[in-house]
């Protein structure tokens, strides 16, 4: 069993009541934004196809408010559950609508011991009963150090222009296999996709030399899909705020690209939420992944050419019964390219 403290006393809920909670929290996959904070932007996130946000906010008067946003929109929240803790905020926080407490942000290179990570969640768990928690590593192999650590794994990796796209979904791969490693292979794996310039970040370069770009739309949909077919269940974009603007003041070009992905994601998403997992039909070459799902009679085919040059379309997916949902529209895949084919399910 175990206990929980409120205000009004002590109370006992077993271990399959706590799971009952979180699992009605969690509600559908998480399609996320980092960053967001203030209220006035929560509609603008919600209208861009997010149906949840992270803030670094930690005062509690300010957290208050982005919840009566995030609410008035149908957003959920990640946040930081330190300051609430001992605040009079506390019993109307555990009303808000919130989809995991944020325990730290990549301990794996702050150098911050699981065991402190731990602390941090026993804390936030006993001020929020029921809520699910969230610790987000840099890099996929340090899951074993932190996998226990949280009800939920992230991993953000940020790989554009400086390595390979695929070493998005090689990161997941990695941290997934730690979870299996650990009889954890159930446990939520969330990824966090680049959506910046690393130009507008601090560079440990030592020639001074910032060198970057924004993803483009194709690129950011490769990596959420990678990472998808690799056994994310949640997809996160950092980020909302740079330098203190918005990213739609800062480039309506990049958060135009960024609308464009998370509208086609949108599209997506109930296949890798409910759709069955089947052996994909005939072979592929060992640059292409791919992935079978059968979602609501249909067999959607999701192939993603995981090299730096161009692939063949697979013979067993160009016949005419199959419709292209998206970028094939060859008998070629593109370098780094997603294709996804549909078909009536026999």
């Amino acid at each position: 069993m175990i206990k929980i403290i409120l205000k009004s006393g002590l109370y006992s809920l077993s271990a399959a009541a706590v799971l009952l909670l979180a699992v009605l929290n969690a509600g559908a996959m998480p399609l996320c934004i980092y960053d967001v904070n203030s209220p006035q932007n929560v509609k603008t996130v919600k209208k861009a196809g997010f149906n949840c946000m992270q803030t670094y906010k930690q005062a509690p008067q300010e957290l208050s408010a982005l919840a009566k946003a995030a609410e008035a929109n149908g957003l959920k929240m990640l946040i930081y559950p330190d300051k609430l803790i001992n605040s009079s905020e506390l019993a109307n926080a555990n009303k808000w609508p919130i989809l995991a407490l944020y325990l730290y942000d990549e301990p794996d290179v702050a150098r911050l011991s699981w065991r402190n990570v731990q602390k941090l969640d026993g804390k936030a768990k006993q001020a929020f009963p029921g809520r699910q928690t969230a610790v987000v590593v840099g890099q996929g192999s340090h899951a074993e150090n932190y996998c226990k650590s949280a009800d939920i794994l992230m991993v953000d990796w940020y790989p554009v222009p400086h390595l390979n796209l695929s070493s998005f979904g090689k990161q997941i791969e990695d941290a997934k296999k730690i979870l299996a490693k650990n009889k954890m292979a159930d446990k939520p794996l969330w990824g966090v996709i680049q959506a910046f310039d690393w130009k507008d970040f601090k560079q440990y370069r030592p020639d001074d030399q910032r060198i970057g770009r924004f993803p483009e739309k194709d690129e950011m949909l490769f990596m959420a899909y990678h990472g998808l077919i690799r056994g994310i269940n949640g997809v996160f974009f950092y980020t909302f705020t740079v330098n203190g603007k918005t990213l739609p003041e800062y480039s309506p070009e990049y958060w135009k690209r960024l609308k464009a992905a998370v509208k086609e994601l949108n599209k997506t998403l109930p296949i890798f939420e409910k759709g069955e997992i089947l052996p994909a039909p005939g072979k592929t070459s060992a640059n292409i992944l791919a992935q079978r799902r059968l979602y609501k009679g249909y067999y959607y085919d999701f192939l993603l050419n995981l090299s730096e040059v161009q692939e063949p379309l697979p013979e067993e997916f160009m016949q005419k019964t199959y419709k292209a949902l998206y970028r094939a529209k060859t008998k070629a895949l593109a370098p780094h390219s997603v294709t996804i084919l549909r078909s009536k399910a026999k």
